[in-house]
């Protein structure tokens, strides 16, 4: 166990050591920009198709496929 440790502390070593780019120097950095705006979620879900705010009916659902997946095994020998 050991032995596979050492390659990888000494790899995560070096990683660590490694020199970071100055980002400013290879972009700079563009106008100041708003926040992007807010929009409630029930605009966002009414685009989706198939979404739904309240997901009890899906999750009834994937329980009762669950539950009958169990049951199927439980039967098998």
């Amino acid at each position: 166990m050991m032995h596979r440790l050492c390659p990888l502390a000494l790899l995560l070593a070096v990683a660590a050591c490694a020199p970071l780019p100055d980002l400013d120097a290879v972009a700079p950095p563009g106008p100041a920009m708003p926040p992007p705006a807010l929009r409630p979620l029930d605009q966002v879900l009414a685009q989706v198709p198939g979404a739904s705010t309240d997901p009890a009916a899906a999750l009834d659902a994937r329980a009762a496929r669950l539950r009958a997946r169990a049951a199927a095994l439980r039967a098998a020998p």
